[in-house]
């Protein structure tokens, strides 16, 4: 029997594969046919996560300015100066990730999804669609939003849900440089939109919170807005977004990592980035269930209180501000617009970072006289 069964072969599933297999047999689990097939994610991450990744993906474009369109149609833009962000081939990152999981030594079984896990003393039984029982030490729950593992570690759903939208779009944007990003409940409520040039196409999506109604009714009025409503479809893709930490990432001979731990940036819905700074921690973790033969959920515990020391302060935060930026009507976005846009908060937003965007806003609570006038709005996003 294997040691260890992955269920889910994306970035996490094989990202934790590929730092198991070197000392175990691990077996794979993944439901579609290949990794990186559909596409549900943007592909917009930092360079640090390209160094992380420890794969050589292709970058479609790189961007060092954002541009963010208020509900009143006011830009505010700022410049890093400087590279901030990449756009990557996000399926062939998926893919050269579940490759380099397979030289490493892990067997990938695809096409079968994952319906169950039952957990004895001695082993868990991973048993798939098709019939198949894996009996193994570990299971390591990387299977997504919608987490068959999650459901036998930690009975709640997500705190939040976001649902998205997201067309590659034939269309030359003369800046190639610039990240644009919308707000407002016409054209993204309880989220925001965004268009990200490369070449001669246009990724442009947007994602709505569950309450506020499926994206797909808000596509064509941003597509408007945004000037691509004439634009030739290239690919279109869809997904959910689960937000906010659960509140136990371990069980008895289980773990989670990626989305189905909560492990994505609140602000942005991003996942790589949390999901790669844990992983290391759950390797550890594991690599020591299997010197000491201790698979308990006490001993598992460790790898909680690691990835949390190491990003719980920044997805803990990030969700605060999301829950308040939710909670503000668009005429109170802009009213917060007028406030910030100072020469200070500029200088602020030029060297702030996709990773750590709420350490940038505590930084600028921190300038008294701007956060007195910001407080009713931090009142009514925190109480309304």
């Amino acid at each position: 029997m294997p040691d260890i069964v992955v269920v889910g072969g994306g970035p996490a599933g094989s990202m934790s594969a590929a730092m198991l297999a070197k000392a175990h047999d691990v077996v794979v689990l993944e439901d579609h046919n290949v990794s990186g097939t559909p596409l549900q994610c943007t592909g917009l991450v930092s360079p640090d996560v390209v160094k992380m990744s420890g794969v050589n993906p292709t970058v479609l474009n790189s961007f060092s300015k954002l541009n963010v369109h208020f509900p009143d149609g006011f830009i505010y833009s700022v410049d890093c100066k400087s590279e901030r962000a990449v756009l990557l081939d996000r399926s062939g990152l998926d893919r050269l990730l579940a490759e380099k999981a397979m030289d490493a030594g892990a067997e990938f079984r695809y096409s079968d999804r994952c319906i169950s896990c039952k957990v004895s003393k001695d082993s868990v039984t991973t048993v798939t669609e098709s019939g198949k029982e894996y009996d193994s030490q570990i299971v390591i729950g990387a299977d997504g939003h919608n987490s068959m593992v999650r459901r036998m570690v930690c009975s709640e759903p997500p705190r939040m849900q976001v649902r998205g939208i997201q067309l590659d779009v034939k269309h030359t944007f003369d800046d190639q440089d610039a990240i644009d990003v919308w707000l407002g409940s016409n054209i993204a409520p309880g989220f925001f939109a965004w268009t990200v040039p490369y070449e001669d196409t246009v990724r442009i999506g947007l994602c709505t919170e569950w309450s506020c109604g499926i994206p797909a009714d808000f596509l064509q009025t941003f597509l408007r807005k945004a000037g691509l409503s004439e634009s030739k479809v290239i690919q279109r893709s869809s997904g959910k977004v689960p937000i906010g930490l659960q509140s136990r990432t371990y069980s008895d001979r289980l773990l989670l990592l990626g989305d189905s731990a909560g492990q994505v940036k609140p602000i942005s819905g991003g996942g790589l980035y949390p999901m790669m700074a844990s992983a290391p921690y759950l390797a550890q973790v594991v690599e020591g269930a299997f010197s000491e033969n201790d698979f308990s959920a006490r001993y598992l515990s460790r790898y909680q209180k690691l990835w949390k020391k190491e990003i719980g302060s920044e997805l803990k935060h990030g969700f605060t501000l999301r829950r308040m930026y939710n909670n503000l009507r668009d005429d109170e976005l802009d009213g917060i617009r007028r406030i910030i846009d100072t020469p200070f908060v500029h200088d602020l937003a030029s060297t702030a970072t996709i990773d750590n965007p709420s350490s940038m806003v505590l930084k600028a609570l921190r300038n008294i006289p701007m956060a007195m006038r910001l407080m009713p709005y931090l009142f009514k996003g925190l109480f309304r």
